[in-house]
C-alpha cells in the first residue's frame, strides 16, 4: 500500500520528510489519527502509560499545521487519551454514600 511510518525523531525538528512522501504519492486529502502516545510523556502524561522521548505538544502542533498547509484534513480522530485524574475520583468516589 505504499504506507510509510515515521519516528518522532524524523519529525521533530522538521516535517519535510511527511510533506514529501505525501506529495510523492500524490496525497491531496488526509486523515488524521492523533495517538496522545506520541506526545513525550516529559512534558504531559496523556495516554494510560508514560511514553518518554515522543514529540513536545509544539512539534506535534507543527506537524498537523504544515500537513494542513499541504493537503486537506477531512478526518480527525484522537485515540488513547486517558483522564488519569477522572479514573482515580471514580475510584475513591465508588464507596461514598449515594454514589456507590
Amino acid at each position: 500500500m505504499g504506507l510509510r511510518s515515521f519516528s518522532p525523531d524524523d519529525l521533530r525538528e522538521s516535517s519535510q520528510r511527511l510533506l514529501d512522501w505525501l506529495a510523492g504519492i500524490g496525497c491531496t486529502r488526509v486523515a488524521v489519527h492523533f495517538d496522545v502516545d506520541t506526545v513525550d510523556s516529559n512534558e504531559i502524561v496523556l495516554g494510560l502509560g508514560a511514553e518518554p522521548g515522543g514529540l513536545t505538544s509544539a512539534q506535534v502542533q507543527r506537524i498537523l499545521r504544515d500537513v494542513s498547509r499541504s493537503v486537506e484534513i477531512v478526518g480527525l480522530t484522537i485515540a488513547e487519551f486517558i483522564p488519569r485524574q477522572v479514573m482515580h475520583l471514580q475510584q475513591i468516589l465508588r464507596t461514598f454514600p449515594l454514589l456507590g
